[in-house]
């Protein structure tokens, strides 16, 4: 049997070393990290994300309207309805979102934005949607004059 002791290392010394290796720790941080997500989604409930989501959606598509006022050069609306879980596009197109929240939010008061060819609000600047489920509130802004779509 060739003697390794010459290439620095002999059999002993391999087979002892202990420890873990680089693909164990990142196995093992991607299972706590997965079940970390799984736990937090847990306590803090579906709806405070559903709600969040909604938001999220409401800003975009009231965005969209304001850009599509802008590139089609002609006014373009959003409305609210209190209770309802819907809100609909005016003029209507076929390239519209589809304006449907989360099951189990709700929209709790009437509001319409529209928006001018120059993507200023003519009217619903300055107010709010407000948007609800399981005591989770969120509130969608539209800043006057600039249309600037925020979240609260």
């Amino acid at each position: 049997m060739p003697d390794n002791t010459a290439l620095g290392y002999c059999e002993s010394s391999i087979v002892n070393h202990k420890g873990f290796t680089l693909i164990e720790i990142v196995t093992t941080l991607v299972i706590i990290g997965a079940l970390s997500v799984i736990a937090a989604v847990r306590f803090t409930g579906t709806s405070t994300i559903s709600v969040r989501g909604a938001a999220d959606m409401i800003q975009a598509d009231i965005r969209y309207a304001q850009e599509v006022a802008m590139a089609e050069h002609t006014a373009k609306s959003v409305n609210f309805s209190t209770g309802s879980s819907v809100y609909t596009f005016s003029p209507a197109s076929g390239m519209d979102p589809l304006g449907e929240l989360p099951s189990g939010v709700s929209i709790s008061n009437d509001f319409t934005v529209t928006f001018n060819t120059l993507g200023e609000p003519t009217s619903g600047g300055g107010g709010s949607v407000n948007i609800s489920a399981d005591g989770q509130i969120k509130t969608v802004s539209v800043t006057n004059y600039t249309g600037k779509v925020s979240i609260n």
